[in-house]
């Protein structure tokens, strides 16, 4: 069990770090994009109700999905589940985030940074524990 939130540990500040790098090379235009395009706000507001909607959506989808494991599920698949619930939903909030940082790269418009840095925000809700797994296999095997 240790050793599956090891990995999603991995994952979560590789995943972090890469951004964040990512981030602050945009900000301080360590690279530079060219000649910032003009985003309309019909292109702003998309941007924004899809990172608002896609949020919560991934967040619902791991409770969702965690919720879904039967009961009697053995150790090994109610583990290899919780796993691909827990990436499906870092890689959603990671492509939120990587997409707002881009838009700003790409337009310079202050509302992708804040987008950006409200996906950073997420990230405190999406951290694996080991005892939120011991739990969930623990009502997967029918033991609480």
């Amino acid at each position: 069990m240790t050793k599956t939130i090891r990995e999603l540990n991995r994952h979560y500040y590789i995943s972090i770090v890469v951004l964040a790098v990512f981030f602050l090379i945009v900000i301080f235009r360590v690279i530079g994009f060219g000649t910032p395009v003009r985003v309309t706000m019909t292109a702003e507001m998309y941007a924004i109700g899809i990172t608002l909607l896609l949020i919560p959506v991934a967040l619902k989808l791991f409770a969702e999905k965690v919720k879904k494991i039967p009961k009697g599920t053995g150790k090994a698949r109610t583990m290899k589940s919780y796993k691909d619930a827990w990436l499906l939903r870092m890689y959603i909030v990671n492509a939120v985030t990587a997409g707002n940082i881009f838009l700003y790269a790409l337009s310079q418009s202050k509302n992708f940074i804040w987008l950006a840095v409200i996906s950073f925000i997420v990230y405190m809700f999406c951290k694996p524990s080991c005892q939120e797994l011991e739990t969930v296999v623990g009502e997967s095997e029918g033991v609480k």
